[in-house]
């Protein structure tokens, strides 16, 4: 395993300023220029290090994403069902499509051409009932679990046909965790290793979070891997999200592995899920971060916002200006196992296209895919994408587009 992660322990060490690509000191053999290949593969300590300088597509093979949508569920049909507001995800499962509903915490089903057919959930603390819906995950038999964002929250459990099947609560501490795709396992981050940090050291800290794998009852939970955690600005009276903070992207991948990304550099690990072993590590080479003082300014004020209060503004203007940017904003892996890493856009750019990194599953880069601007990308399938995009009203729009594969099997 990589020196800085330990499995079902602790994270050893430190935080480190540039993550993962610190704990092994990694380069291309020299080559002469234009000779290297795109990517180069070996093995370091037992763990494949796999790193690209060019993507694999050839031109006129890269993947694309049509504007046009296959289905519009903002556009199919009238009336509540149709209507949307913080879409949590999007995703489809056999004859049926599939959000999740923020604000009115509803699990809206629609048949394949988008007309609405049932709904589960709603506000409350009944059962299959959310304060707070916030994750969706499909079970490889084609179950589906809804979960409340709290830690220790409660979840549901849905048949799509019949409905509520039963209902549980996480353990304590316990967050839900995103799964893009099909998987036998619910997983989670404990974050009981921020409450119990050393608050004495303050500054930019990264204080390590575990992903655990939930049991079959939900009831308790085993510590897979413990990593670092998002990044925190620890004041002496009050804790901040530092401007272009790095977070951590934890993905199960549905096979076995967790895939974990620390947005510290174009690159990824990828963990045994059961043993929270790191196989392989991913990178991208020569991809610039930087970030300019007048970029780094226009972010803080457009988070600031025209209406906060004095206290807001004394601790931001305590903030100063990071030289580079996270690597990527998200993270995902697709229903053939390849890792997409969207850019960082931050509040200033949200409205623009956005540029994700695609991997195949052996960790090769691939190449770049832009999805359309005003556009979150949720999950993404062998032939299809499925995400909100917001209008020019910020209306939202729960939308499945088509993934063009030029030269695809």
């Amino acid at each position: 395993m990589a020196a800085g992660w330990t499995a079902a322990a602790g994270w050893t060490g430190g935080v480190r300023r540039r993550g993962l690509a610190s704990v092994l000191v990694l380069g291309l053999a020299g080559c002469e220029e234009g000779a290297a290949p795109a990517s180069t593969s070996r093995d370091s300590l037992g763990v494949r290090i796999v790193e690209s300088v060019a993507p694999a597509w050839e031109e006129g093979a890269e993947w694309r994403i049509e504007d046009r949508p296959v289905v519009d569920l903002a556009e199919t049909g009238s009336g509540d069902m149709h209507m949307f507001l913080r879409v949590r995800d999007v995703l489809r499962t056999g004859e049926y499509l599939v959000v999740a509903d923020g604000v009115s915490r509803q699990v809206r089903v629609y048949d394949p051409e988008g007309r609405f057919v049932r709904v589960f959930g709603g506000p409350g603390e009944g059962p299959g009932e959310f304060g707070f819906l916030a994750v969706l995950v499909l079970m490889d038999d084609g179950r589906l679990v809804a979960q409340d964002f709290a830690p220790g929250g409660r979840g549901a459990e849905f048949d799509l046909h019949s409905g509520l099947i039963g209902t549980f609560s996480r353990p304590q501490l316990v967050y839900p965790l995103s799964q893009p795709v099909p998987s036998h396992h619910i997983w989670g981050t404990d974050e009981r290793v921020i409450l119990g940090d050393d608050r004495s050291i303050q500054g930019l800290r990264r204080p390590a979070i575990t992903i655990v794998r939930l049991s079959p009852n939900r009831e308790s939970s085993d510590p897979i891997v413990t990593v670092p955690g998002d990044e925190v600005l620890i004041l002496p009276d009050a804790d901040a999200i530092p401007i272009m903070g790095r977070r951590t992207h934890a993905v199960p991948t549905g096979r076995g592995g967790l895939v974990i990304g620390t947005a510290d550099a174009v690159e990824y690990s990828r963990v045994d899920a059961r043993t929270g072993r790191v196989e392989l590590i991913a990178r991208i080479l020569g991809v610039s971060l930087e970030v300019s003082r007048e970029e780094a300014e226009r972010e803080k004020q457009v988070r600031l916002g025209p209406r906060a209060s004095p206290r807001v503004r004394e601790i931001f203007a305590g903030i100063s200006a990071p030289d580079e940017k996270p690597a990527y904003q998200q993270m995902l892996v697709d229903a053939e196992g390849n890792v997409w890493a969207g850019e960082f856009l931050g509040f200033v750019r949200r409205d623009e296209p956005q540029d994700w990194y695609v991997w195949d599953s052996s960790g090769i880069w691939l190449g770049v895919v832009e999805t359309p601007a005003r556009f979150e990308l949720m999950r993404v399938g062998a032939g299809e994408v499925f995400g909100v995009r917001r209008d020019l009203n910020d209306v939202e729009h729960p939308q499945v587009l088509r993934l063009a594969k030029p030269g695809a099997s």
